[in-house]
């Protein structure tokens, strides 16, 4: 299952309730709101609060990447967001 296999599950069953599963995906116009959504929550948790703490960007947006390195290579078999990712790779 390559990156743009997912199935799209329709808005209908969103309005019931129903859950995206892991080879799931919201419609175009839900996807594309989401992904906004994140944009701004990351620069407001990355850029955002060290300017206003006083901090260099560039050094938490460093710090983002190491951290998301240390955490990938020593709890990866442990994440289940990264089952999801071995699971595809692995199809």
């Amino acid at each position: 299952m390559g990156m743009l296999d997912w199935t799209e599950k329709s808005s209908a069953v969103l309005q019931q309730g129903g859950v995206i599963g892991p080879h799931e995906r919201l419609p175009w116009p839900q996807t594309a709101v989401m992904g906004v959504q994140h944009v701004i929550a990351m620069f407001g948790a990355t850029v955002l609060a060290p300017i206003l703490m006083g901090f260099d960007p560039n050094i938490a947006i460093l710090m983002s990447g190491i951290g998301t390195l240390i955490f990938l290579s020593s709890l990866a078999a442990r994440c289940p967001a990264t089952w999801v990712r071995a699971s595809l790779s692995s199809a």
